[in-house]
């Protein structure tokens, strides 16, 4: 059966790749080839996939909530460089509290990188 999947990361032309705590030899290059493939491999296996690239956490609640108008997803996977980087505080916790309130039936999944999101969503289909 067809399962429906939100992959949430920042935009990684927003991120600082050489901040303290950034994942050292990672690019924006590298984080959407990883990106694009776990959606790809995705639709490989049947699943809808959808990626959502998020811009600062004065606007992530706007996004997020346009992402789930008129959508119902099965699993939403939260990127590691959201949850993991300081930076990312804010806007993490804007997240979680917008898809707290808007998809409480959905399952959460987190990545550990870019490339490891279908793997992430897959283990709660």
């Amino acid at each position: 059966m067809a399962k429906s999947i939100l992959i949430i990361g920042e935009d990684p032309d927003q991120i600082d790749f050489d901040a303290p705590g950034a994942p050292p030899g990672m690019s924006a290059e590298k984080v959407m080839d990883g990106l694009n493939g776990s959606v790809a491999r995705l639709e490989a296996a049947g699943h809808r996939a959808t990626l959502l690239l998020t811009k600062d956490a004065a606007t992530v609640g706007e996004q997020v909530h346009a992402a789930l108008a008129g959508e119902t997803y099965d699993v939403i996977v939260v990127g590691a460089g959201l949850r993991t980087l300081p930076p990312m505080a804010a806007q993490f916790e804007r997240l979680m509290n917008v898809l707290h309130e808007e998809a409480p039936m959905a399952k959460l999944a987190f990545n550990t990188q870019p490339d490891d999101s279908d793997v992430a969503a897959l283990r709660w289909i």
